[in-house]
């Protein structure tokens, strides 16, 4: 199932309001997905980080994400080398925790 960015913030805000506290999601979550992708676009982790912003709730929660798949073209773009996992991680933060969101991010590798 494929929602936009208002239904997923009424969803986001549903489930914390029922006590839902973990948010799972991975940069490749909210473009088209098949085995032989060519790449991801981060489009939840941008639906998250501007519900996070808008919401102020990021204390009420725990945020999870995930690397491998592809987030481009190139050989560093793309599974569990330590420049792709680095990058990956800078840029979830860049699209999930923007700013003011972030100044109690940890990350944890």
């Amino acid at each position: 199932m494929v929602i936009d960015e208002s239904q997923s913030a009424t969803l986001l805000d549903t489930a914390v309001d029922a006590g839902i506290n973990f948010i799972d999601t991975a940069d490749v979550y909210g473009g088209p997905q098949s085995p032989e992708m060519e790449k991801g676009y981060g489009i939840s982790e941008e639906f998250i980080g501007r519900w996070l912003k808008n919401h102020g709730n990021r204390e009420k929660v725990v945020l999870a994400t995930k690397v491998y798949q592809p987030m481009g073209m190139g050989p560093n773009d793309r599974h569990l080398s330590a420049y792709h996992i680095k990058r990956a991680c800078e840029e979830s933060l860049r699209r999930k925790l923007a700013k003011k969101a972030c100044e109690d991010c940890t990350l944890i590798t």
